[in-house]
């Protein structure tokens, strides 16, 4: 009976660390998942705080990239400037795969945008920039939070 109840817990543990896993372990930090964007996107700067920025002509699309988060949380900023028409959208799953921010700037908004994510799993985290019909430029960056 002792033998059973070890399996089972033994079998129990197993799940759960499995379940625990990274969602984006098999990617490299700064590794660039997507991008079907057709304006520009410049990475400036990577790493630990990873930053850069856009422009766009009534472009879309889609940029994202693996960022290796030491903390449970991001600090983000991103300035926009819009020209009539677009919109940024910029989304931070985390080590999980859980959405911990998701902020959008709509057309004809010439805005900054700084906050913190909600908390989440230490590890790899995945930044979406997903731009559509954007006719502007931007900045964004991020860092690990406290």
């Amino acid at each position: 009976m002792k033998k059973v109840v070890f399996f089972i817990l033994l079998i129990g543990s197993s799940i759960t660390m499995t379940s625990c896993s990274d969602e984006y372990a098999e990617f490299d930090n700064n590794e660039v998942v997507e991008n079907t964007y057709t304006g520009n996107i410049n990475v400036t700067s990577e790493g630990e705080d990873p930053g850069g920025d856009f422009t766009g002509d009534g472009d879309s699309g889609i940029y994202s990239f693996v960022w290796e988060n030491k903390q449970n949380k991001a600090n983000l900023d991103f300035d926009v400037t819009t020209q009539a028409g677009g919109s940024v959208q910029i989304i931070l799953n985390d080590a999980a795969g859980n959405e911990v921010l998701n902020k959008t700037r709509p057309e004809g908004n010439n805005d900054t945008f700084s906050g913190v994510s909600k908390k989440g799993k230490k590890g790899k985290w995945l930044v979406t920039i997903k731009l559509t019909d954007f006719n502007g430029d931007g900045s964004w960056d991020i860092n690990q939070g406290d």
